[in-house]
C-alpha cells in the first residue's frame, strides 16, 4: 500500500516563494549601490534574490495568477466528474492542462540562453532548491519509519502502514471487504496527514494517489500500480502501453502482464509472454491485432495532387507515409492528419516492407506479416518489465533463461 505525494507545481512554487526572477536577482557587480537585505533568499546554488517586500518579481506575480486560474479549472473538473458532465469534464481538463504547460514553461526559458531576461543562476537555483526540498522530505520520512519506495523530480511514493494481509483488489463481500475498506481508509488518512505535515512554503505537497500495490524495477518515470483513491483504475507510466504507434496485441499483453505482476504472479506473467511469442511465430494470432497505426500529414498542391515532401524530409522512409500512399493508390479516402494502419511484412529490409491495412474497407483478407519482427517488438517492450524477474528480451525470444553463478 503506497501513498503518492505530489509537489504541487514544484518549480513555479519555488519561483514564487523565493521571488526568483531576472528583476530580483542580486548582482553586486551590476548593482553595487543596491543594499542586500538580511532576509534575501539565498539558494543552495549560491545565488541571492530580493525578498518580496523589497521588490516583487514580475514572473512570480504572473505565476501566482496562473496558478489561481488552474485551481479554478481543477475544481470545476472535479465537479464535472461528480456530476457526470463529460463535456465540461473534457473542457476543464484541457484548460487546466494548458495552464499547467504555460506555468512550467517559465522554468524552461529561465534555464535557457536564448531568453532575453534570464541568467544561468536562475535555472540552477530553482533546481537546487527542488533537490534540497525533496531530499529533506525523504530523509525525514525514512527517519520516522515511513520508507520512500520511489521518487522522482516532483513526487514521492511512501509505503503506508497498512495491514499486509489486507486484499489488494476490492472483494465482492464478506470479511475481506471489511478489511479492504479499512485498508483504504487508513491509506487515505495516512496520505492526507503526510501532505499536511510536510507542506511548506515553496514545497506544497498534495496527496495525489493511493495505491493498493505498486511495481517498479527502478527506471525513472516507469512504474505501474493499482489505484484505489481517488478512483479505482490501473496507473501506468512510461511503458509502451501508452505509445500511439503500438498495436493491440502488445498493449493487451502488457496490461495482462501488469495485472499478473500486481497480483504477485510474476512467474505466470513471464510464462504468459513466452506463450504469446510462440503463438506469434506460429502465426496463431489475428493480423488485425498486429496493425500499427499513426497519423499522417500531407499538403495539397495547386493542381490538386498530394505532396508529402513538403511535410516530411524523407517520406518514402516512413512506414505511415507509404501506407497512406497505398491507400490513395487503392482509391480510398485520405485526409490530412488521419490515422493510417499497416502491417510489417519484412522487418529485415531497410526501410522495412509494409502493407497498408485495408481489410475492413476493401473486404480483402490480409494475413501476411513478419512474425519475427513482431516477436522481437513484443520481447523488447515486455523485456523491460520482465528483466526485474531475471528475464531479458533475449531470454524471452530464446524461450529460456541463461543461467549464471547468481541463478542458484
Amino acid at each position: 500500500w503506497v501513498a503518492v505525494l505530489d509537489f504541487k507545481s514544484m518549480y513555479p512554487s519555488i519561483m514564487i516563494s523565493n521571488n526568483v526572477c531576472y528583476t530580483t536577482r542580486i548582482d553586486e557587480r551590476k548593482r553595487p549601490d543596491e543594499e542586500v537585505p538580511e532576509d534575501a533568499h539565498e539558494s543552495p546554488f549560491g545565488a541571492s534574490f530580493l525578498p518580496s517586500k523589497s521588490r516583487r518579481g514580475l514572473v512570480p506575480q504572473l505565476l501566482e495568477h496562473l496558478m489561481e486560474q488552474r485551481d479554478i479549472h481543477k475544481r470545476a473538473l472535479s465537479a464535472a466528474q461528480d456530476n457526470g458532465d463529460e463535456s465540461a469534464e473534457m473542457f476543464h481538463y484541457e484548460m487546466q492542462f494548458a495552464v499547467k504547460i504555460l506555468i512550467n514553461s517559465f522554468y524552461g526559458v529561465f534555464a535557457s540562453n536564448f531568453y532575453r531576461f534570464t541568467h544561468p543562476q536562475l535555472g540552477a537555483s530553482i533546481t537546487a532548491w527542488a533537490r534540497s526540498n525533496i531530499k529533506q522530505i525523504i530523509a525525514q520520512l525514512d527517519e520516522e519509519g515511513n520508507p520512500v519506495v520511489y521518487s522522482d523530480t516532483d513526487s514521492v511514493f511512501v509505503s503506508a502502514p497498512v495491514d499486509e494481509s489486507a486484499p489488494t483488489v476490492e472483494p465482492d463481500g464478506g470479511s475481506d471487504l471489511v478489511a479492504w475498506e479499512q485498508a483504504c481508509s487508513e491509506l487515505v488518512k495516512f496520505g492526507e496527514q503526510l501532505a499536511e505535515k510536510y507542506t511548506a512554503e515553496g514545497a506544497e505537497l498534495e496527496f495525489e494517489t493511493g495505491l493498493s500495490v505498486f511495481f517498479s524495477h527502478g527506471a525513472k518515470k516507469r512504474y505501474v500500480g493499482r489505484k484505489v483513491w481517488p478512483r479505482s483504475e490501473m496507473l501506468v507510466r512510461g511503458y509502451e502501453v501508452r505509445r500511439s504507434d503500438s498495436f493491440n496485441l502488445l498493449t493487451d499483453a502488457m496490461t495482462e502482464m501488469f495485472e499478473l505482476i500486481l497480483d504477485g504472479d510474476s512467474d505466470d506473467a513471464v510464462q504468459h509472454i513466452l506463450q504469446l511469442i510462440k503463438r506469434v511465430r506460429a502465426r496463431e494470432v489475428e493480423p488485425a491485432d498486429l496493425v500499427i497505426s499513426r497519423s499522417c500529414k500531407r499538403k495539397v498542391k495547386g493542381d490538386g495532387s498530394i505532396d508529402f515532401t513538403g511535410v516530411y524530409t524523407n517520406p518514402d522512409g516512413l512506414p505511415f507515409v507509404r501506407a497512406a500512399k497505398q491507400r490513395i493508390a487503392a482509391g480510398l479516402n485520405f485526409t490530412p492528419g488521419m490515422k493510417v494502419g499497416w502491417l510489417v511484412t519484412n522487418g529485415k529490409k531497410s526501410p522495412m516492407t509494409i502493407e497498408a491495412w485495408l481489410q475492413e474497407e476493401t473486404g480483402v483478407e490480409q494475413t501476411d506479416y513478419d512474425p519475427e519482427f513482431y516477436a522481437k517488438r513484443i520481447a523488447t517492450a515486455l523485456g523491460r518489465i520482465s528483466e526485474a524477474f531475471g528475464w531479458s528480451a533475449d531470454d524471452l525470444l530464446k524461450g529460456n533463461r541463461q543461467a549464471t553463478l547468481f541463478s542458484f
